[in-house]
């Protein structure tokens, strides 16, 4: 599960978003295009806040690379504007460019010492980009600023979980989850670490609670129906998984964990398709060790 960023800023006002959207469906590809690169064009004149609000368009039209370029002027005209290198640090994280982000959002911490929100951005960056260690002391920095954000205690629960501190995790997850209620990821997450402590049956209420709160949560159907099949509940299980993959085409666990199921339910020709399934997307996903797996699974069957 991603840390949570906040969202973008005006000179003005200061949003923080709640929660990650929905898993998207795979489409199929439609018909190859020729791709002609446009010319990102700042116009000289414009004031750097100007540029700034200019970026944020570029934003709502999904072209990161163009907030990239015009919140850059930005800075560049004014090197102090701090909201500017939030931004540009938001953008960078989108365009899944860690290290730029990290960067920005410590100009930005740095400009303005007191900048909750950057904090947290600044911790949710480290902790994506597999450095839970730095994350920490940005989270409970950003907390000490402002007491009622929801998503840095998330993100510092989600840090504390890479750390193994279950009970420190559960205690901030249960925070954020106080603070923003309708939160479907705290709320799942809360689930997987209660799991880990052996609740399986509290655990199962947690994904069905963040299920209900997003019933497009394809990891919630997965480890829901995970649970259940460790209950013993196979069919029920076989049912979630399948949810799973409604919404997660290419969701090698699920399918595993699905031909694991049916087996158990005797469904052994829908059982060799499922892990066939397995197989070929966690080669495509280079997971080798799991892609062996489901080809043992196979032999098995058809032996």
């Amino acid at each position: 599960m991603k840390p949570v960023l906040g969202v973008f800023a005006s000179v003005l006002v200061i949003m923080i978003c709640g929660a990650e959207g929905a898993i998207a469906q795979l489409r199929p590809k439609p018909p190859q295009k020729v791709q002609v690169q446009q010319e990102i064009v700042v116009p000289p004149n414009e004031t750097a806040d100007q540029l700034l609000e200019r970026g944020n368009a570029y934003v709502r039209l999904g072209n990161l690379e163009g907030a990239i370029v015009i919140f850059r002027a930005a800075i560049q005209k004014n090197p102090e504007l701090t909201v500017a290198h939030y931004n540009l640090g938001l953008a960078y994280a989108q365009a899944g460019k860690l290290k730029e982000a990290i960067h920005s959002f410590q100009r930005a911490t740095r400009l303005d010492p007191k900048f909750a929100i950057a904090y947290s951005n600044l911790g949710a960056a480290l902790l994506q980009s597999g450095d839970a260690n730095r994350a920490i002391p940005s989270l409970q920095r950003a907390i000490s600023l402002d007491p009622k954000l929801s998503v840095a205690y998330y993100n510092l629960g989600l840090a504390l979980k890479e750390k193994k501190d279950i009970n420190g995790a559960i205690a901030n997850l249960n925070q954020a989850l106080k603070l923003n209620p309708q939160a479907p990821e705290t709320i799942y997450n809360l689930g997987l670490l209660i799991q880990t402590q052996g609740n399986i049956t509290k655990a199962i209420a947690y994904y069905a609670k963040a299920l209900q709160l997003n019933p497009e949560y394809a990891e919630a159907y997965y480890n829901l129906g995970a649970a259940l099949l460790i209950q013993g509940q196979t069919e029920n299980a076989i049912g979630q998984l399948r949810n799973a993959l409604q919404f997660r085409k290419d969701y090698a666990e699920a399918f595993y964990t699905l031909g694991v199921a049916q087996v158990r339910a005797g469904q052994k020709q829908d059982a060799m398709q499922s892990f066939i399934q397995a197989q070929a997307y966690f080669n495509q996903q280079k997971n080798i060790p799991w892609a062996q797996q489901s080809e043992r699974q196979i032999q098995k069957l058809r032996g």
